[in-house]
């Protein structure tokens, strides 16, 4: 799909000023706040200051020439000029920052596999158990995907999903001897295990536990009736991602961590289950343990891989770093798995100036990132082609070759940078004795970590020149909807 020039790419799906953060399904709602249209001021060095109204700098600067020019009246001044040579104190400045952004998401999300690694032994007497729920006719329900992209990468209909557990549509559908994985805690879910389902309750950063701070999480992601999740469940599967949501310390931005990671632990435990289900239902005799494990080796390995691309992410990093100081607007864009630019935009942890914003008023200055799952989308090539003829940076994240093909005219062709994601395949890195094809994708988990450590380390950059950018902390966190509209305004005024 073609886009008009001097629109921003696929400009139908960006919302009017009046509505620029819509409220949206699968979001978590008192994230959403209204959005004025308060224009970005000239306050950046890198922009060029409006002649029609004086900024504070130019307001500043005006008084310094004034000063400056009585100044050529008077003695000169006595103070010394700056040293040149290091301080005594020089050895302790780090400024709290001594390790890249990138690097310290890279390690968390290592850090949360690793966890995960513990959890395999309950993985394989789960599966076991929904085996028996599956051969005795019941079903076995999924509502694990609180957040933003794990609703499209958890879905049932997924491709690489072996389509045995069923995304949950109503608790009252639940009957006895079936068996539900979830992410919530609430009275509904305790009737439903009362009346002999069989509860997994599998914890995540948007909802209340007994596994964090009391009075941390907001009212609105609490639950009411004061139960917690071993009140209203069987056994609990930790999920291992931190209640703070992101895995970034910015000593800039010290009100909460930065960059989400929910979705690796929620993603890499939901492919783990549909692993070892499926193994088991083709294979009664399947070993309590094996193809899970497998899966979350594959998954670590190629999120190792990813390090490798850690000189090029930074380059990256810097140039959108210098675009953006100058005035540009960054959007991102994924058609074939559209969780992945849900997990970029008014996220909790995340960035504020995704998707904000208008791209026609500097589109040179601008910076498109296309994140996906397939090298040759049809939308995404188009968006991806049109941006760059516009003069944006155009970067793409997603695998070079797909099931054993590389596409002549696909993403990269129309990227100034590309990061492939390390997993070729589409349908899935799991191979099951009795079927047909593979089964539990790494591509949607890989491609997110990537977009998650580029938009790490861009603060890093920002931030070391001195552009300190406004993020969004979790509205499921107490006060975290209060402060984002505190900020709204600095944000807008700043633009970044």
């Amino acid at each position: 799909m073609l886009i008009t020039p001097g629109r921003v790419p696929d400009a139908t799906s960006i919302p009017e000023p009046a509505q620029r953060f819509p409220q949206q399904a699968n979001r978590t709602p008192t994230e959403r706040d209204t959005v004025s249209t308060t224009p970005p001021l000239p306050t950046d060095p890198d922009r060029t200051p409006s002649t029609e109204h004086g900024s504070r700098r130019d307001l500043l600067l005006g008084g310094a020439a004034i000063v400056g020019g009585l100044a050529g009246t008077q003695p000169l001044s006595s103070a010394p000029a700056p040293s040149e040579s290091r301080s005594k104190w020089d050895h302790e400045y780090t400024f709290g920052h001594s390790k890249l952004f990138m690097d310290q998401y890279h390690e968390g999300i290592l850090g949360i596999l690793s966890k995960i690694a513990g959890e395999t032994e309950l993985v394989g007497e789960l599966t076991s158990r929904a085996a028996r729920v599956v051969r005795g006719d019941h079903t076995v329900w999924t509502a694990m995907a609180d957040g933003h992209m794990p609703h499209a990468e958890q879905r049932a209909d997924r491709e690489g999903s072996p389509k045995i557990m069923k995304d949950e549509q109503g608790l009252k559908h639940l009957k006895a001897g079936d068996m539900l994985f979830t992410n919530y805690c609430n009275k509904q879910v305790l009737a439903v295990r009362e009346r002999g389902v069989y509860v997994v309750a599998v914890t995540v950063s948007y909802r209340d536990n007994e596994f964090r701070p009391a009075g941390f999480t907001d009212e609105s992601h609490s639950n009411p009736d004061g139960l917690k999740l071993k009140d209203v469940s069987n056994v609990i599967l930790h999920s291992h991602t931190p209640y703070t949501q992101g895995l970034v310390r910015a000593p800039e931005i010290p009100e909460f961590t930065l960059c989400p990671s929910s979705q690796t632990g929620l993603g890499a435990l939901h492919w783990m289950l549909n692993a070892e289900l499926a193994n088991k239902l083709e294979n009664p005799g399947a070993k309590p343990v094996e193809k899970s494990v497998e899966y979350l080796e594959t998954l670590v390995a190629r999120i190792r891989q990813i390090a490798t691309h850690r000189d090029q992410i930074r380059e990256t990093a810097v140039e959108m770093t210098r675009r953006i100081r100058r005035g540009g607007r960054w959007f991102v864009r994924s058609r074939e798995h559209p969780g992945l630019s849900s997990e970029m935009e008014h996220v909790a942890s995340g960035p504020m100036i995704v998707n904000w914003g208008n791209w026609s008023a500097k589109p040179r200055e601008n910076v498109m990132l296309v994140s996906t799952i397939t090298p040759s989308n049809p939308d995404e090539v188009g968006i991806a082609n049109q941006a760059q003829k516009e003069g944006a940076l155009v970067i793409g994240i997603g695998p070079t070759t797909l099931d054993g093909k590389t596409p002549r005219n696909g993403l990269v062709s129309h990227c100034q940078f590309h990061f492939d994601n390390f997993s070729p395949e589409s349908r899935g890195v799991i191979g099951i004795p009795g079927r047909v094809q593979p089964i539990c994708p790494t591509t949607g988990l890989t491609t997110n970590v990537i977009q998650q450590m580029l938009c790490a380390q861009w603060v890093d950059e920002m931030v070391r020149r001195g552009s300190v950018p406004y993020f969004f902390q979790g509205g499921y966190q107490q006060g975290g909807s209060e402060y984002n509209a505190a900020m709204r305004i600095h944000f807008e005024r700043q633009g970044f």
